[in-house]
């Protein structure tokens, strides 16, 4: 029995260390992304895929001034100091002035975080508690998490449109927006146009659970299938320009050749340029999304290549103006309503 017992053991050891090197070796081969295969779905992203109605002209040329003083909490996804949220406050403000509302801001007292995503429950919580809001507009940190407080608004007879990030659920007003996966796609189709039909690409991602840098990412991955195109990462810097040069820094350490990186906000194509910058990494293609004031400063000034223009100006003037319109005569929209806008911004176009 001893001998058997030996050799059992000895050909269970070799197994395990053969096993595992094979399991080390594919790991190692496989870190790229196939651009020829849709990422799969996770189940947060099958739950926010909706489809997209057909919107009529009417929807985004039809302004009518509010008769009473509608309250309107407006609610940001962080601070309004970000460029993005910047735009959309200045836009809800100047639309309040033009349609005879009183709308009321609120914002992150800190640039967004996860945490974040408690403070809006408790907002959403608070303005119910209060009794003298007529309708919110939302900027959700969350898709999935806000649902259960706004459900909870709008059963208590307050109306909500969810902006710039949708909401898992069908009670919404509806959700105005950029048509992501578009913009996205059209940039991806720049990048294939301008490195000639083959390069390699890194991705910088957004949140991983806003369906917003869903659409994104998966739009540029549309676009860069036009081309003989190599993705060598995705990575989610959470829209903070911070944490996207970090990770920049850590693609140019790894990878001797990228042609270009996509990343999903200006803000996130401004770390991936300094990363650049500070790495003497030889001068590659970077994009933004957005086109806010900092990206077109950064295309000016030669730092990022490209943007999309996403309009958030107009997002929450559209926004208001459905809310007032639903509270002034009970209108009803479709569940989506995008800005059809996919335009890439670059130095050929800027002005």
């Amino acid at each position: 029995m001893k001998p058997n017992n030996l050799y059992d053991s000895c050909y269970l050891f070799l197994s395990t260390i053969i096993i595992c090197t094979l399991c080390i070796l594919n790991f190692g081969c496989n870190n790229q992304v196939k651009i020829s295969e849709e990422p799969e779905s996770t189940s947060s992203e099958k739950q926010l895929s909706s489809p997209v109605n057909q919107v009529s002209d009417e929807i985004f040329q039809t302004e009518i001034k509010a008769t009473k003083p509608w309250k309107i909490a407006y609610i940001l996804k962080t601070i309004p100091e970000e460029p993005y949220w910047k735009d959309v406050k200045e836009g809800a403000e100047k639309a309040a002035q033009n349609f005879n509302i009183d709308i009321t801001i609120i914002n992150s007292e800190k640039p967004q975080t996860s945490e974040f995503v408690e403070d809006q429950i408790i907002l959403v919580a608070n303005l119910i508690k209060t009794e003298e809001i007529d309708g919110i507009i939302i900027g959700s940190s969350d898709s999935i998490r806000l649902v259960p407080a706004v459900e909870k608004a709008i059963n208590s007879g307050i109306p909500v449109i969810a902006m710039d990030t949708p909401l898992n659920s069908d009670q919404i007003l509806t959700f105005v927006g950029f048509d992501n996966f578009s913009g996205g796609k059209s940039m991806g189709e720049w990048v294939v146009k301008n490195l000639g039909g083959k390069g390699t690409v890194a991705i910088l991602d957004g949140a991983p659970n806003h369906d917003n840098a869903i659409q994104r990412r998966r739009g540029f991955m549309a676009g860069l299938k036009t081309g003989d195109m190599k993705v060598i990462a995705i990575e989610s810097a959470n829209w903070e320009q911070s944490k996207a040069q970090e990770i920049a820094t850590n693609f140019f350490k790894k990878f001797e050749n990228i042609d270009a990186i996509i990343a999903a906000n200006d803000s996130m194509a401004l770390g991936a340029s300094q990363a650049v910058e500070n790495t003497q990494y030889p001068p590659i293609i970077i994009t933004g999304f957005d086109g806010l004031e900092n990206g077109l400063q950064a295309i000016k000034q030669g730092k990022i290549t490209a943007t999309i223009n996403q309009v958030p100006k107009q997002q929450a003037r559209l926004a208001i103006q459905l809310m007032i319109r639903h509270l002034e005569n009970g209108e009803t929209f479709p569940n989506v309503i995008l800005l059809p806008n996919t335009e890439v911004i670059t130095s050929e176009n800027f002005d």
